[in-house]
């Protein structure tokens, strides 16, 4: 048995085990039913005995008694790995209770823990010890909770280490039984072929037979069959995803390497499409999949290399693929102009058919196969070569007029590349490791500058992993988000004046001519907004956005500005990014009014100060963006804000706008917004703007800032906090029957206008636990009014 790693708990919390104990069943039945059918078949055989005689007879029952006993070990291999299962299943059950059972409790006392069973005090616990004004009563409790969360460690870390040895077990159990079947009835079990030597051969064998087109279709299924069992398991792809090594048996290895290389780009390209026009989509996915996988540097051998010896493996990569292939992704594709026809039509092609070939086959991979494949890098880098070139019509991959538009190799080469998050990553993110110094910047060139006929859908598309790995607990994955998108506002907020005049003077912006690849870039920079305005990383959930470093020491942040105007170039992309930018203030602000309640003498006033910063970026990025338009046609600037003014105003909550709602501020003093309160989600985020007159040639943005909206937030923490707000009965009018804050429009109105609901708020609140508020609100609203005027 193996040493028994111990889980997360996540990990832990994660486990499906009514699945498990499910296959530990159906192994079980399939057994029996296998053993029957065995036993049929040899007593079929062995009853030819009366009509096949001699030696043809005597070789058939011999074969069929083979056939029994080896089909036995089948059979004792499903019944011994379903035993297995249902022996650890009860500790793994038990182990996993007591978990989710201990975190439970923990966590309703306010403790705090982490991924390896650690359990601390959280702030909140620290500060109300802290609070009591006896310093020996404060250290006993002090003392008392560190004790408690002591016992809640060894227990958590005891069921952990429970869980693990027991989940061992099963997969030990598992390994053992079908270690022990004959090599031919492994099928496609991964590690099917285990002598490295027999498995080097096989892969050079299968591919002669792929690359000489004398497969049948039956080869090429059993060839993908192999390839399958060869390759990396789903578990592995996780590991890779969260930025872990990952191994290949020797034999595995050999088998990946000898078949591609063998096979060569005919051979797999011939292979895919033949396995595609018999509708065996797996089979083709397969053949790409593992083409990944030998790619990937992060996948290496446990066998020695062959050139350096024993002491070194190899290591997935370009340079591990056949020859032809690796020309294909690296070679240099320029137009070639041609005149032909009948009336001399001119055009271009690119003589780029082996790389629309690779690009085809790639695009029939699984999404995750093997994130960071070097194919996928050189697909994305061959996109942000060819995109300037191709700013034309008349373009064809190759020299027949009519075939595959480049535009269509372009749009293919972006799709597939950018389904790779590490991919992305290193292509945008400027990898020191890119050829030809094509990093960040020349990339983002190449895909932002051209023109795109789908409106830049697949760059979008390419960023869309950005902003949900943004908060990952897991933090190789949150830190590849935060790397990718710092890269990606240092460019946009440096080219600010090319992206409001995509094709220089006074042209249209990027809004106008690729909108969906705004809306790709809106996406992916909406959860740093409240780094962008400077916020610690302390109170974010968001790792390693170190972009728009000149920003955090002035006040004006203009690089912030930039990214806004740029994005606010699409209205779709505005409104989605300022609805997300005004949630990043409000969970700022909820959580001023936490460290408040935590400890009323030294709030951590910065938070107010920053949520106003992002107010101002909201307000300056639509100005930038309309003086942008200004210069080329100043009627239908105005008439167009006006819309997005409209458009904006009844669509700015998380809610309404459909936007998702990402928690980018840290829970650390209690939660950011009650996710079950659609009066939270809709009316806390509710700085309206008002719609600039069409008619007037003119446009002012300024507006005055209401007090109320930002003491109806702080009502509605405290109401979330502690289940109702306290009010004397002459306020009565601004809550429902059921004592709940009425939404805020109709607060507003109960009130008589939002001048008295500010006051009536005001009084409310500055009598909250007999006044801890008073003085503190004040400076609340004088830190926004002051960050928010900052911007201009």
């Amino acid at each position: 048995m193996g040493e028994a790693a111990v889980p997360t708990v996540s990990e832990v919390n994660s486990w499906q085990l009514d699945a498990l104990d499910a296959q530990s069943t159906s192994w079980k039945q399939q057994s029996v039913t296998l053993k029957s059918e065995l036993d049929g078949m040899y007593t079929t055989v062995g009853d030819s005995a009366d009509y096949l005689v001699g030696k043809f007879g005597n070789g058939v029952r011999d074969k069929g008694l083979t056939v029994r006993d080896d089909g036995y070990k089948t059979v004792g291999a499903l019944e011994s790995a379903g035993s297995a299962i249902a022996v650890g299943s009860p500790g793994m059950r038990f182990a996993q209770k007591t978990v989710k059972q201990t975190l439970a409790t923990l966590t309703g006392e306010g403790y705090r823990w982490a991924q390896d069973g650690t359990v601390s005090l959280s702030l909140a616990q620290t500060a109300n010890a802290l609070s009591d004004k006896d310093k020996n009563s404060a250290t006993i409790k002090l003392a008392a909770l560190q004790r408690q969360a002591d016992l809640y460690t060894t227990t958590l870390k005891g069921a952990l280490h429970a869980a693990g040895v027991a989940a061992q077990g099963v997969a030990d159990g598992i390994t053992n039984a079908f270690s022990q079947l004959p090599q031919a009835a492994q099928g496609a079990k991964p590690g099917s072929l285990t002598d490295p030597g027999t498995a080097k051969q096989q892969g050079i064998d299968d591919g002669k037979l792929v690359a000489g087109g004398n497969a049948t279709d039956a080869d090429l299924q059993h060839i993908a069959a192999r390839l399958s069992a060869a390759g990396i398991t789903p578990a592995d792809v996780e590991a890779i995803n969260a930025g872990q090594q990952v191994n290949l048996t020797e034999a595995q290895w050999n088998y990946l390497h000898e078949f591609y290389n063998t096979a060569g780009l005919n051979g797999l390209t011939s292979m895919t499409d033949r396995l595609t026009s018999i509708s065996d989509t797996t089979a083709a996915s397969t053949v790409a999949n593992q083409l990944n996988t030998l790619a990937n540097p992060n996948v290496h051998s446990l066998g020695s290399d062959p050139l350096l010896g024993n002491f070194f493996h190899p290591q997935g990569g370009l340079n591990q693929l056949p020859a032809d292939l690796r020309n294909a992704l690296t070679a240099s594709y320029d137009k070639t102009t041609v005149d032909k026809g009948y009336n001399n039509i001119q055009y271009a092609h690119l003589n780029a058919s082996d790389l629309s070939r690779v690009t085809k086959m790639m695009g029939l991979a699984d999404a995750r196969s093997a994130p960071g494949s070097q194919i996928n890098t050189e697909l994305l880098l061959q996109a942000a070569a060819l995109a300037p070139k191709l700013n034309g019509h008349a373009i064809y991959v190759d020299q027949n007029l009519g075939g595959q538009p480049a535009e269509s190799l372009l749009q293919n080469l972006v799709d597939v590349g950018g389904r790779d998050k590490i991919a992305v990553h290193d292509v945008l993110a400027g990898d020191t490791h890119l050829p030809n110094d094509i990093g960040q910047g020349k990339a983002l060139d190449g895909f932002l500058h051209h023109h795109w006929d789908d409106d830049g859908k697949q760059v979008g598309k390419m960023l869309s992993w950005v902003e949900s790995d943004a908060t990952s607990t897991d933090y190789a994955i949150s830190a590849r988000a935060g790397q990718t998108a710092s890269s990606v506002a240092d460019y946009v907020a440096e080219h600010k004046s090319d992206l409001l005049h995509l094709d220089g003077g006074s042209t249209a912006s990027l809004g106008a001519i690729n909108p969906l690849a705004v809306q790709g870039l809106g996406s992916a920079l909406s959860p740093y907004v409240p780094a962008m305005a400077g916020v610690s990383d302390q109170f974010l959930n968001t790792h390693e956005f170190k972009g728009l470093l000149a920003d955090r020491d002035t006040a004006d942040h203009v690089a912030a500005r930039a990214i806004f105007s740029v994005i606010d170039t699409d209205k779709d992309a505005a409104v989605a990014f300022n609805t997300k930018a005004l949630s990043a203030a409000q969970q700022l602000q909820t959580s001023w009014v936490h460290t408040v309640l935590a400890d009323p003498a030294n709030p951590h006033n910065e938070l107010a100060t920053q949520s106003g910063m992002i107010l101002g970026l909201v307000d300056q990025g639509l100005t930038t963006e309309l003086d942008a338009r200004k210069a080329t046609e100043i009627r239908a600037a105005i008439q167009n804000f006006a819309n997005d003014g409209a458009n904006w105003d009844t669509g700015k909550g998380i809610m309404s706008t459909g936007a998702k709602y990402i928690p980018v501020v840290k829970d650390i003093f209690g939660p950011v917004v009650d996710a079950t309160n659609a009066y939270a989600k809709m009316n806390l985020i509710g700085y309206a703007y008002t719609a600039p007159d069409p008619s007037r040639a003119n446009f002012n943005n300024s507006h005055d800032f209401a007090p109320a909206r930002a003491l109806y937030q702080v009502a509605q923490v405290l109401q979330n906090q502690d289940g109702s707000l306290a009010h004397n009965p002459q306020y009565s009018n601004l809550f429902t029957d059921d004592g709940k804050l009425k939404s805020y429009e109709d607060a507003a109105r109960s009130a008589g206008n939002a001048t008295t609901l500010d006051s009536n708020l005001g009084n409310i609140l500055d009598s909250y636990r007999g006044g801890i508020l008073k003085d503190q609100l004040e400076h609340f609203k004088i830190n926004m009014m002051e960050g928010r005027t900052a911007i201009r």
